[in-house]
Protein backbone atom coordinates (compact mmCIF):
# COMPACT_ATOMS: atom_id res chain seq x y z
CA UNK A 1 0.00 0.00 0.00
CA UNK A 2 1.51 3.33 -1.03
CA UNK A 3 1.76 6.30 1.33
CA UNK A 4 -1.01 8.34 -0.32
CA UNK A 5 -3.59 5.57 -0.01
CA UNK A 6 -2.52 5.02 3.59
CA UNK A 7 -3.01 8.71 4.40
CA UNK A 8 -6.53 8.69 2.91
CA UNK A 9 -7.36 5.62 4.96
CA UNK A 10 -5.97 7.18 8.13
CA UNK A 11 -8.02 10.34 7.54
CA UNK A 12 -11.17 8.24 7.29
CA UNK A 13 -10.31 6.42 10.51
CA UNK A 14 -9.55 9.73 12.23
CA UNK A 15 -13.08 10.90 11.40
CA UNK A 16 -14.60 7.63 12.57
CA UNK A 17 -12.54 7.78 15.78
CA UNK A 18 -13.75 11.34 16.36
CA UNK A 19 -17.39 10.29 15.97
CA UNK A 20 -16.93 7.48 18.48
CA UNK A 21 -15.20 9.83 20.92
CA UNK A 22 -17.95 12.47 20.69
CA UNK A 23 -20.70 9.90 21.15
CA UNK A 24 -18.90 8.02 23.94
CA UNK A 25 -18.08 11.14 25.98
CA UNK A 26 -21.67 12.41 25.81
CA UNK A 27 -23.04 8.97 26.65
CA UNK A 28 -20.79 8.60 29.68
CA UNK A 29 -21.68 12.11 30.84
CA UNK A 30 -25.45 11.57 30.57
CA UNK A 31 -25.38 7.89 31.61
CA UNK A 32 -27.56 6.96 28.63
CA UNK A 33 -26.84 6.29 24.97
CA UNK A 34 -27.21 9.45 22.89
CA UNK A 35 -27.10 10.20 19.16
CA UNK A 36 -25.25 13.55 18.91
CA UNK A 37 -25.03 15.60 15.73
CA UNK A 38 -21.25 15.32 15.82
CA UNK A 39 -21.48 11.55 15.53
CA UNK A 40 -23.26 11.80 12.19
CA UNK A 41 -21.19 14.74 10.91
CA UNK A 42 -17.92 12.87 11.49
CA UNK A 43 -19.53 9.73 10.03
CA UNK A 44 -20.27 11.59 6.81
CA UNK A 45 -16.73 12.96 6.59
CA UNK A 46 -15.23 9.54 7.30
CA UNK A 47 -17.47 7.95 4.69
CA UNK A 48 -16.24 10.38 2.03
CA UNK A 49 -12.60 9.50 2.76
CA UNK A 50 -13.39 5.78 2.96
CA UNK A 51 -15.14 5.90 -0.42
CA UNK A 52 -11.92 7.31 -1.84
CA UNK A 53 -9.84 4.74 0.02
CA UNK A 54 -11.98 1.83 -1.17
CA UNK A 55 -11.75 3.06 -4.74
CA UNK A 56 -7.96 3.43 -4.58
CA UNK A 57 -7.71 -0.06 -3.10
CA UNK A 58 -10.19 -1.39 -5.68
CA UNK A 59 -11.97 -3.10 -2.80
CA UNK A 60 -15.62 -3.74 -3.68
CA UNK A 61 -16.41 -4.80 -0.10
CA UNK A 62 -15.44 -1.36 1.22
CA UNK A 63 -17.17 0.52 -1.63
CA UNK A 64 -20.47 -1.31 -1.15
CA UNK A 65 -20.44 -0.59 2.56
CA UNK A 66 -19.75 3.12 2.20
CA UNK A 67 -22.18 3.77 -0.67
CA UNK A 68 -25.06 2.15 1.22
CA UNK A 69 -24.32 3.87 4.54
CA UNK A 70 -23.78 7.38 3.13
CA UNK A 71 -27.44 8.37 2.94
CA UNK A 72 -28.12 6.97 6.41
CA UNK A 73 -25.74 9.60 7.76
CA UNK A 74 -27.54 12.28 5.76
CA UNK A 75 -30.93 11.12 7.08
CA UNK A 76 -29.76 11.33 10.68
CA UNK A 77 -28.21 14.75 10.15
CA UNK A 78 -31.58 15.82 8.79
CA UNK A 79 -33.32 14.49 11.91
CA UNK A 80 -30.85 16.48 14.02
CA UNK A 81 -31.71 19.61 12.05
CA UNK A 82 -28.12 19.97 10.84
CA UNK A 83 -28.26 18.88 7.20
CA UNK A 84 -30.00 21.97 5.84
CA UNK A 85 -27.63 24.23 7.75
CA UNK A 86 -24.86 23.08 5.39
CA UNK A 87 -24.50 25.41 2.37
CA UNK A 88 -26.41 24.12 -0.66
CA UNK A 89 -23.27 23.83 -2.78
CA UNK A 90 -21.63 21.57 -0.21
CA UNK A 91 -24.79 19.49 0.11
CA UNK A 92 -24.79 18.95 -3.65
CA UNK A 93 -21.12 17.94 -3.52
CA UNK A 94 -21.80 15.50 -0.68
CA UNK A 95 -24.83 14.03 -2.45
CA UNK A 96 -22.81 13.50 -5.63
CA UNK A 97 -19.91 11.60 -4.06
CA UNK A 98 -21.54 8.16 -3.70
CA UNK A 99 -23.17 8.61 -7.11
CA UNK A 100 -19.77 9.33 -8.65
CA UNK A 101 -18.31 6.31 -6.86
CA UNK A 102 -21.18 4.13 -8.09
CA UNK A 103 -20.89 5.38 -11.69
CA UNK A 104 -17.12 4.96 -11.66
CA UNK A 105 -17.58 1.45 -10.30
CA UNK A 106 -20.10 0.61 -13.03
CA UNK A 107 -17.78 1.95 -15.73
CA UNK A 108 -15.03 -0.30 -14.46
CA UNK A 109 -17.47 -3.09 -13.62
CA UNK A 110 -15.99 -5.74 -15.94
CA UNK A 111 -12.51 -5.08 -14.59
CA UNK A 112 -13.69 -4.98 -10.97
CA UNK A 113 -15.77 -8.13 -11.35
CA UNK A 114 -12.75 -9.85 -12.85
CA UNK A 115 -10.65 -8.63 -9.91
CA UNK A 116 -13.40 -9.80 -7.55
CA UNK A 117 -13.26 -13.31 -9.01
CA UNK A 118 -9.61 -13.57 -10.04
CA UNK A 119 -7.81 -11.09 -7.80
CA UNK A 120 -4.40 -12.65 -7.05
CA UNK A 121 -4.18 -10.61 -3.83
CA UNK A 122 -7.65 -11.53 -2.51
CA UNK A 123 -9.10 -15.01 -3.07
CA UNK A 124 -12.78 -15.17 -4.00
CA UNK A 125 -13.83 -16.68 -0.68
CA UNK A 126 -12.15 -13.84 1.19
CA UNK A 127 -13.76 -11.14 -0.96
CA UNK A 128 -17.16 -12.76 -0.38
CA UNK A 129 -16.40 -12.94 3.33
CA UNK A 130 -15.42 -9.26 3.41
CA UNK A 131 -18.53 -8.24 1.50
CA UNK A 132 -20.68 -10.30 3.85
CA UNK A 133 -19.00 -8.66 6.85
CA UNK A 134 -19.80 -5.22 5.42
CA UNK A 135 -23.42 -6.20 4.85
CA UNK A 136 -23.77 -7.43 8.43
CA UNK A 137 -22.19 -4.21 9.66
CA UNK A 138 -24.55 -2.20 7.45
CA UNK A 139 -27.62 -4.04 8.71
CA UNK A 140 -27.28 -2.06 11.96
CA UNK A 141 -28.17 1.05 10.00
CA UNK A 142 -31.19 -0.62 8.46
CA UNK A 143 -32.42 -1.26 11.98
CA UNK A 144 -31.44 2.23 13.14
CA UNK A 145 -33.32 3.88 10.28
CA UNK A 146 -36.49 1.86 10.96
CA UNK A 147 -36.44 2.79 14.67
CA UNK A 148 -35.58 6.44 13.98
CA UNK A 149 -38.32 6.82 11.36
CA UNK A 150 -40.83 5.19 13.72
CA UNK A 151 -39.99 7.68 16.48
CA UNK A 152 -39.23 10.58 14.12
CA UNK A 153 -35.87 11.21 15.76
CA UNK A 154 -32.30 9.93 15.55
CA UNK A 155 -31.89 7.01 17.98
CA UNK A 156 -29.14 4.47 18.70
CA UNK A 157 -30.95 1.65 20.58
CA UNK A 158 -29.19 -1.40 22.14
CA UNK A 159 -29.70 -3.77 19.16
CA UNK A 160 -27.80 -1.24 17.02
CA UNK A 161 -24.72 -1.77 19.21
CA UNK A 162 -25.15 -5.55 19.35
CA UNK A 163 -25.21 -5.75 15.55
CA UNK A 164 -22.26 -3.33 15.47
CA UNK A 165 -20.15 -5.69 17.60
CA UNK A 166 -20.88 -8.65 15.32
CA UNK A 167 -20.23 -6.65 12.14
CA UNK A 168 -17.07 -5.04 13.49
CA UNK A 169 -15.72 -8.41 14.62
CA UNK A 170 -16.27 -9.90 11.16
CA UNK A 171 -14.74 -6.83 9.48
CA UNK A 172 -11.78 -6.95 11.88
CA UNK A 173 -11.12 -10.58 11.01
CA UNK A 174 -11.31 -9.66 7.31
CA UNK A 175 -8.80 -6.87 7.89
CA UNK A 176 -6.47 -9.20 9.78
CA UNK A 177 -6.54 -11.77 6.98
CA UNK A 178 -5.92 -9.02 4.40
CA UNK A 179 -3.25 -7.42 6.61
CA UNK A 180 -5.10 -4.13 6.18
CA UNK A 181 -3.89 -1.76 8.95
CA UNK A 182 -6.74 0.70 8.37
CA UNK A 183 -9.48 -1.88 8.99
CA UNK A 184 -7.61 -3.44 11.91
CA UNK A 185 -7.05 -0.10 13.64
CA UNK A 186 -10.58 1.16 13.18
CA UNK A 187 -12.50 -1.97 14.14
CA UNK A 188 -10.39 -3.08 17.11
CA UNK A 189 -10.99 0.22 18.93
CA UNK A 190 -14.63 0.44 17.86
CA UNK A 191 -15.57 -2.93 19.34
CA UNK A 192 -14.67 -1.69 22.83
CA UNK A 193 -16.85 1.41 22.46
CA UNK A 194 -19.70 -0.60 20.94
CA UNK A 195 -19.64 -2.97 23.91
CA UNK A 196 -19.69 -0.06 26.37
CA UNK A 197 -22.64 1.54 24.57
CA UNK A 198 -24.51 -1.77 24.56
CA UNK A 199 -23.99 -2.10 28.32
CA UNK A 200 -25.15 1.47 29.04
CA UNK A 201 -28.07 1.15 26.63
CA UNK A 202 -29.31 -2.09 28.17
CA UNK A 203 -28.95 -0.71 31.70
CA UNK A 204 -30.89 2.42 30.76
CA UNK A 205 -33.56 0.39 28.96
CA UNK A 206 -34.18 -1.71 32.08
CA UNK A 207 -34.77 1.48 34.05
CA UNK A 208 -36.76 3.23 31.32
CA UNK A 209 -38.31 0.43 29.16
CA UNK A 210 -40.70 2.84 27.44
CA UNK A 211 -37.84 5.08 26.21
CA UNK A 212 -36.09 2.64 23.88
CA UNK A 213 -36.97 0.05 21.28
Amino acid sequence: MNAFILVIGLLSQACYAARQLVQWVMTERLKRVVSPTGYWAFSLAGCCFMLWYGWLREDIAILIGQILSFYVYVLNLDYKGAWHKIPLVLRIVFYSLPVIALVATCIKAPELVDRFIHNPEIPLWLMCYGTGAQLVFLSRYAYQVVVSVKHNESLLPPPFWAISIVGASLTLSYGIIRLDPILMLGQSVSIIIFARNLYIGLRYTRKQPHKEE
